[in-house]
């Protein structure tokens, strides 16, 4: 049998998972730290930064892959969504559950998991609460402002496809590299047979790995961005009156936009962080882990 790319463990749908977990066993007293994570990588990928945190910090995830809804939708697109709104609510409910929000503590989130994050600052400044969020912490997350948002017949497939070559590396292990311009204005079957090809010559996949293959796990990676996408849909909060903290790597989704369109949804100056890495490593790369544990466990009170 011809090799195949690497697919995900279906997981059942019925299954229920818990929305918040904790990493790793911590005292009660630490300092909490809240990660809104969008599945796409395992939650385990947090695992570096977590562990790079000060003892008296503890990484809590809000995983929303762990909400039925929403991980349904992945897999079969004419599901109804979920929307940014009602995420939210369900983590902040989950946060106010656990005593998270009786104190101060930094909230981040990954990819779409940063717009969630935002909603979640947003719902505690409206409960007055706002003072609870020390920092608002995006990690190369599109702002959810009209300059980005687009119908699903309207996200460009030599966009999507370097996206997936960037998560098929990461995957991997290994980096995929392709010259900036080699997907540009491709539709996805050419942009597929030129990725396939450049994944077997730098050893991402086996030689004689199937194009049918790949195009599961592409059809798979492209369903849940569109899942995403149309949870933001309509979604267009107003700004807010804090800080938000922008970290960017240096292989962004969006490589030609400064802030990803942070700037129009905060009220203060942004604070940015480049990083090493792309979107899909940039929680595991070592030089990355440490800057970002480092800006997590500071919080706002690095100024």
């Amino acid at each position: 049998m011809s090799p195949r790319p690497d697919t995900a463990t279906p997981r059942r749908p019925g299954v229920a998972r818990p929305l918040l977990t904790t990493l790793a066993p911590v005292d009660p007293a630490a300092r909490p730290v809240v990660a809104v994570h969008p599945g796409a990588l395992p939650a385990t990928a947090w695992q570096p930064v977590a562990a790079r945190l000060p003892e008296d910090h503890a990484l809590h995830l809000c995983d929303l892959g762990n909400v039925p809804e929403y991980f349904a939708a992945a897999l079969v697109p004419t599901l109804s969504v979920i929307g940014v709104q009602e995420l939210a609510h369900r983590c902040l409910g989950e946060l106010t559950a656990a005593g998270l929000t009786d104190r101060p503590f930094t909230l981040a989130g990954w990819s779409f998991g940063g717009v969630v994050a935002y909603e979640i600052a947003a719902r505690l400044d409206a409960q007055g609460l706002g003072d609870r969020v020390e920092d608002l912490v995006v990690l190369d997350s599109i702002a959810p402002v009209p300059a980005f948002q687009r119908p699903d017949e309207l996200l460009r497939p030599d966009m999507l496809l370097t996206w997936f070559a960037m998560y098929l590396g990461a995957k991997r292990g290994r980096r995929l590299t392709l010259e900036p311009t080699a997907l540009d204005g491709l539709g996805e079957e050419e942009g597929l047979a030129v990725l396939l090809t450049a994944a077997v010559e730098q050893g991402v996949l086996q030689e004689g790995t199937e194009p049918a293959g790949l195009r599961k796990l592409y059809t798979a990676f492209h369903t849940g961005l569109v899942r995403n996408n149309r949870c933001t849909a309509g979604y267009l909060p107003a700004p807010l009156d804090r800080t938000v903290t922008v970290v960017k790597p240096e292989r962004s989704l969006l490589p030609d936009s400064p802030d990803l369109g942070w700037s129009g949804l905060s009220g203060r100056p942004l604070r940015q962080l480049a990083v090493p890495g792309d979107h899909y490593t940039m929680l595991h790369e070592p030089e990355t882990a440490d800057a970002l544990a480092a800006l997590l466990a500071t919080g706002s009170r690095t100024g």
